[in-house]
């Protein structure tokens, strides 16, 4: 189970209360947060949710939480890292070490001048789960290109990775030719996650760099890859509008107004990369809104 996976890397101390917590709990739970010093939180729904020494978990600050000290952070950290944080240097200067099966941990702390943690603080392990059949409501828009937004817990990474699945697997009608570019390991879970059978996966952290090799090598119907975000990036997305392939994404944005705001997803609307964008609600199951870039090109010009 996914939640088991993920607190085998947490410090002893924490890890026995955790495993024993109510079974309907661990299915449900999005996050696990630990703050030295600081009661650990789970996220549910996105609902905050105290675990108790006990093993109980409630939505109120207990008498008796169990709490991580900067002992259980620094353990966490070294479990985290198998016990090699050098090895995890270029990762954790960005805020994250990633994990088996796509889950992710973002450090927070004390960071120096090169850039590296010298201090940890904060913990917060993301666990992935794989919904299949999640993304079937979107088969109908990506043959043009997606652009899939939500806030943050939304379940962009979850739909993205069913819908590469989907396509590959021929869910559509046709089976798809999808080049994956993975740069944490989320989507494909290092090889642990089901892709489809006509995924290939690269693993680099410069997604501008593996969207220029997927185009050179691989010939892809669709280049899939989680949260664009800078002016490198969006020159391969460029690249791949030119030769005709299209593109899976994901961005954080709440509504299609924040979708317009940001510089990023304003010029991949504007420049037509993609002609759908699936926004995705913060309630769980509730279906995405599908708008149509050209509307919101509309509006900006009015």
């Amino acid at each position: 189970m996914e939640f088991d996976n993920a607190i085998t890397f947490l410090a002893d101390n924490l890890k026995r209360p955790l495993s024993f917590i109510p079974q309907e709990t661990k299915q449900k739970c999005e996050e696990i947060r630990l703050r030295a010093g600081l009661p650990v939180c789970l996220t549910i729904d996105g609902r905050v949710l105290f675990v108790c020494c006990d093993s109980a978990v409630c939505d109120v600050l207990p008498q008796n939480p169990l709490t991580a000290t900067s002992d259980d952070i620094n353990q966490t950290l070294s479990l985290l890292c198998n016990k090699s944080v050098y090895l995890h240097e270029s990762e954790i200067k960005q805020g994250f070490i990633s994990l088996p099966h796509g889950c992710r941990a973002g450090v927070c702390g004390v960071f120096n001048a090169d850039g590296m943690l010298s201090l940890v603080t904060s913990i917060n392990i993301r666990i992935a789960r794989q919904i299949f059949g999640c993304a079937r409501y979107l088969l109908p828009y990506a043959d043009s290109g997606l652009l899939i937004v939500g806030p943050p817990g939304s379940g962009k990474t979850t739909v993205l990775r069913d819908l590469v699945r989907l396509l590959s697997n021929g869910a559509s009608g046709r089976c798809f030719r999808v080049s994956v570019i993975d740069s944490r390991g989320e989507i494909s879970g290092r090889g642990a996650l089901d892709l489809g059978v006509n995924t290939d996966v690269l693993y680099t952290l410069s997604k501008a760099c593996g969207t220029d090799i997927a185009l050179r090598t691989m010939f892809p119907d669709f280049i899939a890859f989680d949260e664009i975000g800078t002016a490198a990036e969006l020159g391969g997305v460029r690249n791949c509008f030119n030769a005709g392939v299209g593109i899976l994404t994901t961005a954080h944005c709440r509504d299609n107004n924040d979708i317009m705001r940001r510089d990023v997803t304003r010029e991949i609307v504007e420049i037509g990369v993609v002609k759908k964008i699936a926004l995705l609600s913060e309630k769980r199951g509730v279906p995405p809104e599908i708008l149509a870039c050209e509307e919101l090109k509309s509006r900006v010009r009015n």
